[in-house]
């Protein structure tokens, strides 16, 4: 009975291993111009809003995607990098890296509501997370993540990783 099992998950385990891996395929669709100079970062979609959010350089572009026409734009940062979408509480969350801080603006209207500086330096990627109902900035130089509640619109927790989080991960250097 064990050589049995030993061969099942054996064999189990060489066809998981050996399972063809196939990577998202994409093709070019369709070109939106956005306007303003400087560098893009990262983009992100609001499904409820059907708004497409593009940092670029200082600022964030707002695609409206059922018209594929600029609406809006979040600006007066220092230097974008991404965004968190928090449908829930009608807010998204802008990591500003150049100033150590996150902004915060309403989903609808655009406007700023509060700047967050925060206990870390060099915020780029940012992500919301429904279960804690946080959003969580990883920061470059500070080599931390920080936790922001999303009511009370401050820092929550910082988290020091003891490396940049947008540093390779080691086991891909290999």
């Amino acid at each position: 009975m064990k050589m049995s099992f030993r061969s099942t998950c054996l064999a189990l385990l060489i066809m998981a291993v050996c399972r063809p891996v196939h990577a998202q395929e994409y093709t070019f669709d369709k070109k939106i111009s956005v306007p303003g100079d400087g560098g893009y970062d990262y983009m992100a979609i609001d499904e409820v809003n059907n708004h497409l959010f593009v940092s670029h350089g200082t600022a964030f572009n707002v695609i409206d995607l059922a018209t594929e026409q600029p609406i809006g734009i979040v600006d007066g940062m220092k230097g974008v990098h991404g965004v968190a979408i928090v449908n829930e509480v009608n807010k998204g969350f802008i990591s500003d890296g150049r100033a150590d801080a996150v902004v915060v603006f309403d989903l609808t209207s655009f406007k700023t509501i509060k700047t967050i500086p925060l206990s870390s330096k060099d915020p780029d990627g940012i992500i919301y997370d429904p279960y804690s109902k946080k959003v969580f900035v990883f920061n470059g130089d500070g080599k931390s993540t920080i936790a922001i509640n999303t009511q009370t619109l401050e820092e929550e927790k910082k988290i020091d990783l003891g490396e940049d989080p947008s540093s390779p991960c080691p086991m891909a250097r290999d």
